[in-house]
């Protein structure tokens, strides 16, 4: 909106000190005084339209002014009157003038009351010209668009219709939420010119989920010159388990090709991403014709066998005191290749402190340092030496307690 006054009026007061000395301060932005050159002028009872004299200096800031503010000073030696009537007028004249034919000039109010039907799986979009549009009677012409809700309206789908007011909406995808609008504008042939309305406010419907929900749908290519951008639709949940490539043949006879890279958009709370490939385009001519394909893509690993050797667990653990006094742990493994072991064990009260150690023993190994009269337990892990190879997982754990001359065994 406009101001209601100019920032010089706003800023305008003036103290007459009932002499013969009249001050007046006012402001105005640094910025438009290198355009506008201001004049304070009064209306006074020895004379109309008095100009005074004014001086400035730089003042403080206001939030209308990009740069600093001029603050001036201005005075007039003439003894005031009861009321003076002031004003403000530019140096130059600054006016715009038009000669406006009406029918030539027709803006029409926006389209109302739209509704979105459904007959027979066919959906329709129908509107009634605004009131204050009923002069024009059967002159208004209407384009139509719609989109799906989360789509940008530059994507949308496009109709210009005279003589009605109901539009069939075609090529849905289906398990969409769309939404549309409608504009008018007077008719050329019927003798307006103008612009189009505003846009109607925009009236939404979803669309049924079709038979085959996880096929890639609305395949589409357009081609800029250089490349030949292609974007499809895939059900979110199905891309967590495949794949989906853009394949192309150029000509008939041509080899076919896969299109890199794939990009992908997502939106929220839509059950669709939305993938796109360009493909450069080195050959033009009016008879090119590209055949593309979208379709999943079969996925390889190459695993090299001798670097993901995973034995099984050893098994049978079992902790015996030897002729020596000491702790002898022993086990079988699973297979005749050496191994190498991963040892845990800590006391069953205190699981918190394990001690881990790697060992190359087979098939026994001796536990050392542990305390008598205490309760152990014991797990252990494999892998072969010679290769690559991973962790087994871990055996099922042993539980012993050591005594001062016997074992005695506690098993899980």
């Amino acid at each position: 909106f406009l101001f209601s006054e100019s920032i010089p009026m706003q800023t305008l007061h003036c103290y007459p000190d009932y002499n013969s000395l009249t001050t007046c301060t006012w402001m105005e932005c640094s910025e438009a005084h290198q355009f506008l050159n201001m004049t304070l002028k009064f209306n006074h009872s020895h004379g109309k339209n008095k100009e005074m004299t004014c001086a400035f200096h730089k003042g403080e800031n206001h939030a209308k002014c990009q740069n600093f503010t001029m603050h001036w000073v201005c005075q007039s030696h003439l003894r005031a009157s009861n009321i003076e009537r002031y004003k403000f007028k530019p140096d130059l004249n600054l006016q715009a003038e038009l000669n406006v034919y009406l029918f030539q000039n027709v803006q029409p109010l926006p389209p109302q009351n739209l509704e979105v039907q459904n007959s027979s799986g066919d959906f329709f979009l129908t509107w009634t010209a605004a009131e204050g549009s009923q002069w024009l009677g059967n002159a208004l012409e209407y384009e139509v668009t719609y989109k799906r809700e989360w789509e940008s309206w530059e994507k949308d789908a496009l109709r210009l219709l005279s003589n009605t007011t109901r539009c069939h909406l075609s090529h849905l995808m289906m398990g969409s939420r769309y939404v549309a609008r409608v504009r008018a504008r007077a008719q050329q042939a019927k003798g307006f010119s103008g612009p189009f309305s505003e846009w109607s406010t925009d009236v939404s419907w979803e669309t049924p989920e079709g038979q085959e929900p996880i096929q890639p749908r609305n395949l589409r290519c357009l081609f800029n010159g250089v490349n030949l951008t292609c974007s499809w639709e895939v059900k979110k949940v199905i891309t967590t388990s495949v794949i989906f490539g853009l394949f192309f043949r150029a000509t008939p006879a041509s080899a076919e090709e896969e299109c890199s890279p794939v990009y992908e958009k997502t939106f929220p709370h839509i059950p669709y991403v939305v993938q796109s490939c360009a493909i450069p385009v080195s050959n033009i001519s009016s008879q090119s014709r590209y055949h593309v394909s979208v379709r999943t893509k079969t996925e390889e690993k190459l695993i090299e066998a001798h670097k993901n050797i995973k034995v099984l667990p050893p098994t049978n653990l079992t902790v015996t005191m030897n002729k020596d006094g000491e702790y002898e742990l022993r086990w079988i493994k699973h297979t005749h290749r050496e191994q190498c072991y991963e040892l845990e064990y800590w006391k069953t009260s205190q699981m918190e402190t394990v001690t881990r150690k790697s060992i190359n023993d087979d098939p026994y190994h001796l536990l050392r340092n542990l305390e008598p009269s205490t309760s152990y337990t014991i797990k252990m892990r494999a892998k072969v030496r010679e290769y690559e190879g991973l962790w087994s997982e871990w055996s099922e754990e042993f539980t012993w307690k050591t005594d001062s001359g016997t074992v005695q065994f506690v098993f899980p």
